[in-house]
């Protein structure tokens, strides 16, 4: 229990969802937050003048409604839930649960009764986390809620490369028995499989991948030579495993360092037979860079869940290509994982509002003493 808690800010507690469609419906979050005595609302839902990308994600069938709601990840995009526009909405929110809206330090300075942030997903690379622990507001989120989902899609990804999927189903769709556009079609335990971090969804891949007899090598730079040898990989430099891979498999954190870590110099050192796979972040990789290595031949193909900007647009020159596999950002969803991923955020909000922290990983920050004596004044006497 957090020092000095008012359990009377309880009854007063009020949660906003930020960027989900119109139609979605919170029944999860309320029952999860039901418990501090918290209302919740989904901000778009009570907006005048709704934009086009809310409107069309109405449904007024409530049956469809909640079993849409439970394994869609649609949301408003960034570009439409701006700053001003969250500020807007969450005015009198002590909560607020996020998708992709940036939540910046000038929105936390502008929402004076916020004190936590949760994120549904993975990362947080649209949260100032750092902002939110000098102002004492707790951000939660759900690591490796949807690790075997995403792992299970990067695996099937592979496979359709490694088999040729893409292009014998097209040519069947076209009435060509294309055996001969098969070639050439390496075994799978004859090729090697390089991962770029190494954390749960690296770790569940690699389980996935060894199953079929693929050669595992890894590069993290915060991975020992033993723990990869425990998990039954290799730990190699970048150069390594650029120039060794048959297929290469990004599932790092976004940042700074990781931005464009796949551009021109990396695509350059890959074989000419080599497969880019993609289910982290859209930015880990340069996409004019990797339009120009596909159109000069110098990598086999790429198979992508995520952009650069989403949705893809429809002028992007990747559509261009019969050897990428596209797929609109969907390897973490499941019935399963999605009301995991809501249950998780909800509940740790509801633990940070009724005075307590989560038990689990659920809570990013703060996490040292300093933020959650912030975190206690802030609850205590407002904004600090």
């Amino acid at each position: 229990m957090i020092k000095g808690t008012q359990t009377s800010n309880l009854d007063s507690s009020h949660v906003c969802i930020l960027d989900r469609h119109a139609w979605y419906q919170p029944t999860i979050e309320s029952k999860a937050l039901a418990r501090v005595g918290a209302t919740i609302e989904v901000s778009w839902a009570n907006q005048a003048n709704q934009p086009d990308q809310v409107l069309a994600g109405r449904i007024d069938d409530p049956v469809q409604c909640e079993f849409m709601s439970r394994i869609t990840s649609a949301f408003v995009p960034p570009s439409i839930t701006n700053e001003q526009r969250v500020i807007e909405m969450a005015q009198n929110a002590d909560g607020i649960l996020v998708v992709r809206a940036d939540i910046t330090a000038r929105v936390m300075d502008a929402l004076p009764r916020l004190k936590v942030v949760g994120r549904y997903g993975i990362g947080l690379d649209n949260i100032d986390t750092e902002a939110a622990a000098q102002r004492g507001i707790a951000v939660v989120y759900a690591p490796g809620f949807c690790a075997r989902e995403v792992a299970d899609h990067t695996l099937s990804m592979l496979l359709a490369c490694s088999r040729k999927l893409f292009k014998l189903n097209s040519a069947m769709h076209n009435n060509y028995w294309a055996r001969d556009t098969a070639s050439p079609m390496s075994a799978l335990y004859s090729q090697t499989m390089g991962l770029i971090g190494f954390g749960q969804i690296g770790r569940e891949t690699a389980r996935r991948a060894l199953a079929f007899g693929l050669r595992i090598i890894v590069h993290d730079p915060i991975l020992s030579v033993e723990d990869a040898k425990n998990a039954n990989v290799e730990l190699v430099s970048m150069e390594r495993l650029l120039s060794e891979s048959d297929f290469i498999s990004i599932h790092a954190p976004l940042n700074s360092q990781t931005h464009h870590l796949i551009s021109s110099a990396q695509l350059a050192l890959m074989k000419p037979t080599a497969y880019l796979i993609n289910t982290s972040r859209g930015p880990h990789i340069d996409e004019v860079a990797l339009v120009k290595a596909l159109q000069a031949g110098k990598i086999a193909g790429a198979a992508l869940d995520v952009f650069e900007k989403e949705p893809l647009p429809s002028t992007s020159a990747l559509l261009d290509f019969d050897n990428v596999i596209l797929t609109p950002h969907i390897a973490g969803l499941s019935d399963e994982s999605q009301m995991e991923l809501r249950n998780t955020v909800a509940t740790a909000m509801a633990d940070v509002l009724s005075g307590t922290w989560p038990k689990g990983p659920e809570l990013f920050s703060p996490l040292d003493d300093i933020g959650r004596a912030r975190t206690t004044a802030r609850f205590q006497h407002g904004p600090i």
